[in-house]
């Protein structure tokens, strides 16, 4: 794809492009890398463009497209532990990547870049505007929001409570870190606190550095980063590991900003966003669409591997029609399976969010006892929703009698996942500004 070119693209002007890509993460980049890769010319606008990326990213190996350099893999964790009541092997290797490299993968210089903060946009005939706090605008056939959770041109509102995935995690020395820690997902409770269950994801990052991540994997609202660092402190010092290490890593990563020795990651996202399609010329991608898997929180994979089928739609249909090309671009983003299975993990996320504490771990001892393809199928696949259906009724099967009937009052319920409107007001300039 990225070799490929077509001869339709627009005149390069500073102003307008084939495509405006709104963002700067792995999403807005991956797209916007297979659009010019395409001959498509594209503007990429942010406040900062090429600004370091601050998270950590982890996939299973096997989720990510085949064209993405095994250098971009930091550590692996073969075939990788999880524990709910008992430890279980599951299978695939799980990998962390290494943030600066996948950045320099994705980043293409045939991109251009705006510096600016988006408003919103503003249709005309033939393109969209993409509106900047300054006055400023650009112009696209396309425009794509690939903002994440901001969501700046395609948020809707949702009333809270929200429920949201948090996390606090400390980089420490992999020396210092005892034989039994690293693990996918831990459930063990020896942190000691009462109330909503978190887990420990604790994974290798390479260059002898292990991240320990004290995780909320969904509350409604999201627990308070103060506690999840209360519970890390406490759970890593009931493992035998020095409370100093923490804390002196934490004072490092304080005074030097340090993004290599002595990180500090906070996490909090939303994961019951409403899909939302987009509208006209616009298309949300990425977690602004949102690709999110709502019963984990993870994305990147998919977002990865869908950026080239989506790049491939819109460049089929320009110069023409952005309407039709975005059009295009929503039936690769969201075929009917990728729909259904969207509300089934839905669906998934308010039974989790409805069982009673102490019921959470018994709940993932179940599921990971489930077989392979199933815990593959939940986990992994997008639009396979047959698959995805097999593996939630095989899990009925294997549940007790109150746990089916937890299932059958939480699982069925209505829970307002059909496409949003987008949140939007035309103000007299006939601006859209996108709320969230």
């Amino acid at each position: 794809m990225r070799g490929e070119r077509h001869d339709r693209a627009t005149r390069a002007t500073p102003d307008a492009a084939d495509v405006v890509v709104v963002g700067a993460g792995p999403a807005a980049w991956s797209v916007a890398g297979h659009l010019a890769g395409g001959g498509g010319d594209v503007v990429l606008v942010a406040p900062d463009p090429n600004g370091p990326w601050p998270a950590s990213y982890g996939a299973w190996v096997d989720e990510l497209p085949p064209d993405l350099p095994a250098s971009v893999r930091a550590a692996e964790m073969p075939d990788a532990a999880a524990i709910a009541r008992t430890r279980h092997r599951l299978g695939r290797t799980y990998t962390m990547l290494s943030t600066s490299r996948l950045q320099a993968h994705l980043t293409v210089p045939t991109v251009r870049t705006v510096v600016g903060t988006v408003r919103g946009t503003r249709p005309g005939r033939t393109d969209t505007a993409v509106v900047l706090a300054d006055g400023r605008s650009v112009h696209g056939r396309v425009v794509i929001d690939a903002s994440g959770a901001q969501r700046i041109l395609t948020g809707s509102r949702v009333p809270p409570p929200r429920a949201a995935q948090t996390a606090y995690g400390v980089v420490v020395d992999a020396g210092l870190v005892p034989d039994d820690v690293p693990a996918f997902m831990d459930w063990r409770d020896d942190h000691g606190h009462a109330g909503w269950p978190t887990f420990l994801y604790a994974v290798p990052l390479g260059g002898d550095r292990v991240l320990l991540e004290e995780t909320s994997l969904a509350r409604r609202p999201g627990l308070p980063i103060p506690e999840l660092r209360e519970r890390l402190h406490a759970r890593m010092a009931a493992r035998g590991l020095d409370p100093a290490a923490l804390t002196r890593s934490e004072a490092e990563a304080e005074a030097e900003d340090d993004t290599d020795n002595g990180v500090v990651e906070r996490v909090a996202f939303v994961v019951d966003t409403p899909l939302t399609r987009g509208r006209g010329r616009v298309v949300p991608f990425g977690a602004a669409a949102p690709m999110i898997h709502p019963a984990t929180g993870y994305s990147l994979a998919a977002t990865l591997r869908t950026a080239p089928r989506l790049a491939e739609a819109i460049l089929a249909h320009l110069p023409g029609d952005g309407a039709d090309a975005a059009a295009a671009a929503r039936r690769v983003l969201w075929p009917p399976g990728a729909r259904l299975v969207h509300h089934l993990r839905r669906r998934g996320l308010e039974v989790l969010l409805a069982l009673p504490p102490d019921g959470v771990p018994d709940f993932f001892e179940l599921f990971f006892e489930l077989p392979d393809h199933h815990r593959r199928a939940y986990l992994s696949e997008r639009e396979d929703a047959p698959a995805v259906m097999g593996a939630m009724a095989a899990l009925f099967a294997a549940a007790d009698g109150p746990l089916r009937r937890h299932l059958l009052r939480w699982g069925g319920m209505p829970i307002g996942d059909a496409p949003a409107p987008d949140a939007a007001s035309r103000p007299a300039d006939g601006t859209i500004v996108g709320h969230e």
